[in-house]
């Protein structure tokens, strides 16, 4: 279930932990199991009660994307991370990607003004 930016910033001002996982990657070749892959990795997010969103960014001029994920705990982090799907694709990485970096953040402040 995805979250409004005013939920995620309720939690946040209630004292409830919230994480983010952004993960930076630059894209070198997708094919049809990057896309099965790709979408049962969103199903997996989308199911977990931890979820609370994710926003995806591009940057065409460095081939650079990156996906932030928003959990309202590690163990929902982690359960998303170690899911036998998300797995195989992380072994497979460097089929599709020519680089990336993960980031793992305590969000500590999340402010709104509800027009995104």
């Amino acid at each position: 279930m995805k979250r409004s930016a005013q939920q995620i910033n309720e939690l946040i001002n209630d004292g409830s932990s919230v994480y983010s996982a952004t993960f930076i990657f630059r894209i070198k070749n997708y094919d049809s199991e990057f896309e099965r892959l790709n979408n049962i990795i969103d199903k997996v997010a989308n199911t977990n009660l931890g979820f609370l969103g994710k926003e995806s960014w591009s940057n065409e001029e460095e081939n650079k994307r990156s996906v932030v994920y928003y959990w309202d705990s590690l163990e929902s982090l982690q359960k998303f991370s170690n899911h036998p799907d998300h797995q195989k694709a992380k072994q497979n990485y460097e089929k599709w990607y020519s680089g990336y970096e993960v980031i793992i953040s305590k969000v500590l402040t999340f402010k709104s003004d509800n027009g995104l």
